[in-house]
């Protein structure tokens, strides 16, 4: 069993946006606004990582909710805990997606403590899994019904599912709270069929 992720990040974030916008994704930078900063895209290859099942990965509606240390992976027995959890998301959706890669999908939290350092991670593994365009609000920050009508309404393409970064109302912070659930392509939270479809038992090598 393996799981893809790409070595280098391949998403641009704005870290200093120069422009006024109420739009929630980021505007894509130009070379004209030089009062702007940003990563740098650089070169990235697919790696896959050898990894095994680990117990208690099973989301529900609302998600799968772990101490955050669970999910930062802070000692061998969950390592890659992320990584798995979210090619197991991904496995889920493109076998809904009639076995196809899906070409749009937004990720985006509740600003809660992990949520930066999750993002970039959860974007390496939809590269390398072929997402060809990944949402990223400003700050990484978005509220689960703005995430379900940009899903629905967002001009400019339409993305086919969400992974949304929230514990709802559970407590944050380390030794608290952190979760992820997936939103599918109406907006709505990922019903009992996907969830039950979703298995770290079962991982595809891709």
């Amino acid at each position: 069993m393996k799981f893809s992720i790409l070595a280098v990040a391949a998403t641009l974030l704005l870290l200093s946006p120069s422009q006024s916008t109420t739009d929630a994704f980021a505007p894509k930078p130009s070379f004209a606004q030089k009062k702007t900063s940003f990563v740098a895209r650089k070169a990235a290859t697919t790696v896959e990582v050898p990894t095994k099942p680990i117990a208690g990965m099973k989301p529900g509606t609302s998600g799968l909710r772990k101490k955050v240390e669970i999910w930062q992976a802070a000692d061998d027995a969950n390592k890659n805990y992320l990584e798995n959890f979210i090619q197991s998301l991904l496995n889920a959706a493109f076998e809904n997606n009639g076995g196809e890669p899906l070409d749009t999908i937004i990720v985006a939290g509740d600003g809660r403590y992990y949520n930066p350092e999750a993002i970039q991670i959860i974007c390496r593994v939809l590269a390398a899994n072929g997402v060809k365009d990944i949402w990223v609000p400003k700050g990484g920050i978005m509220s689960t019904p703005a995430v379900s009508a940009a899903i629905r309404r967002k001009q400019g393409g339409k993305p086919k599912g969400a992974i949304v970064l929230t514990a709802s109302h559970n407590p944050g912070g380390p030794g608290e709270d952190f979760g992820i659930k997936y939103n599918e392509a109406f907006g709505q939270p990922a019903g009992e069929e996907f969830t039950d479809a979703v298995s770290c038992d079962s991982l595809v090598t891709l």
